[in-house]
């Protein structure tokens, strides 16, 4: 399971709004507490994908270890990556499934124009190789952080 507050998932959709027509993309921030996977911060990356980003994206690897580095030192780690599929259903594509990570959530938001059509989040299974869907929870703000340390 993956526990979002509200305004980190407002944040992560507003940037992949703006990103529209391309994919949006950005990490997932936060810590692991007794296998749920608690969102701290959401960090928007660029697309860096050197060829058409309406339909793939890529983070720039050095971005990514900064990222890593730096929130290290806060005592949390990257949990996981988020991005939107353009006028496309949030589940994971073929490109998605080549360039998946075992250990990292994926949250796919549909996107068309100014809206978001659907939302939903992704685990790689490594054994068969396909993505299976995780629970996600919207945290509510004022709703407690009782599994944060």
């Amino acid at each position: 399971m993956i526990r979002i507050p509200r305004s980190l998932l407002d944040r992560m959709l507003d940037h992949l709004i703006r990103a529209y027509p391309e994919e949006g993309c950005g990490l997932l921030v936060g810590r692991v507490v007794d296998g749920v996977r608690v969102v701290e911060k959401v960090v928007p990356m660029r697309n860096a994908f050197n060829g058409t980003r309406r339909t793939r994206y890529s983070i720039d690897p050095l971005e990514y270890m900064a990222v890593e580095r730096e929130e290290a030192q806060r005592g949390r780690i990257v949990i996981g990556v988020f991005h939107s599929h353009p006028d496309y259903p949030a589940i994971p594509s073929s490109y998605d499934l080549e360039h998946a990570f075992p250990e990292f959530t994926y949250v796919i938001a549909s996107v068309s124009g100014r809206e978001v059509k659907g939302l939903a989040a992704w685990r790689l299974d490594e054994v068969l190789r396909r993505f299976e869907q995780e629970p996600m929870e919207i945290m509510e703000e004022g709703q407690g952080l009782s599994d944060r340390s």
